[in-house]
């Protein structure tokens, strides 16, 4: 991720290892194409004019929900084309990293329809207004906060891990001194958020579910923190 704020020196400094498509990439990428094909699939044919415009109020969740889901590609796109590791170990947190974020597939959309309905004054579950069924009751938003934060500190663990990994096989992979920092950046990166998502489950069992969600908006300030160290760490190294 942190490519983006050193692309010149990045494009200079890091050799790209994997230049083929490996077979568990291949099969990543069919996952998450699968994951697409959930949310479009759960879209409904409209039969009318009116569905149409219940359709098309919920193409926000959608696009939110797909964006999410590029990012989390993109984190194992970049992981592979920069180490090409195809090993044991790697191969198995790249299936629990797929499984999981299959898994948390249906809730990441239902709490993007949950805030921008909130919002945006939308109604975004018609069939359970029409049933008059409440779409979450108040003593039931802690456990969804509690559902995400896990699954969002489980996902960035296991990318913690995967370029722990690759820091540990530094000297198989030839690191040099900008791609070992680089690496422990991103490291470093996925573990801080992992602590914004243990921090938003710690509020929720202390009672304070409803001021959790100011912890994942430390994410850009702890993505700036970020890319400031590795930038001070490279001019150390006279990288750059």
């Amino acid at each position: 991720m942190l490519h983006a704020f050193v692309r010149p020196q990045h494009q200079q400094h890091f050799r790209i290892r994997g230049k083929e498509i490996l077979r568990i990439e291949a099969l990543s990428d069919a996952v998450f194409a699968f994951a697409v094909s959930l949310l479009v699939v759960a879209l409904e044919v409209p039969q009318n004019f009116h569905e149409l415009k219940v359709i098309l109020r919920g193409a926000l969740p959608f696009f939110a929900t797909v964006s999410l889901l590029f990012l989390f590609w993109y984190q194992q796109y970049t992981f592979f084309r920069h180490y090409a590791l195809n090993d044991l170990p790697t191969i198995l947190l790249n299936m629990a990293y797929l499984a999981l974020i299959l898994f948390y597939l249906y809730p990441l959309k239902f709490l993007f329809s949950l805030l921008l309905g909130s919002w945006l004054g939308v109604d975004l579950f018609p069939k359970a207004t029409e049933s008059g069924v409440a779409v979450l009751m108040p003593e039931e938003f802690p456990d969804l906060v509690l559902l995400f934060s896990i699954g969002y500190s489980l996902i960035w663990l296991l990318l913690f891990l995967m370029h722990h990994r690759a820091v540990r096989q530094a000297v198989a992979l030839q690191l040099s001194p900008y791609e070992l920092l680089y690496t422990k950046s991103e490291r470093r990166g996925a573990y801080w958020n992992v602590g914004v998502g243990l921090a938003a489950i710690l509020l929720v069992l202390l009672g304070f579910a409803y001021v959790s969600g100011i912890c994942y908006l430390c994410i850009p300030l702890l993505l700036w923190l970020n890319s400031r160290r590795l930038r001070k760490d490279l001019r150390r190294m006279n990288i750059v």
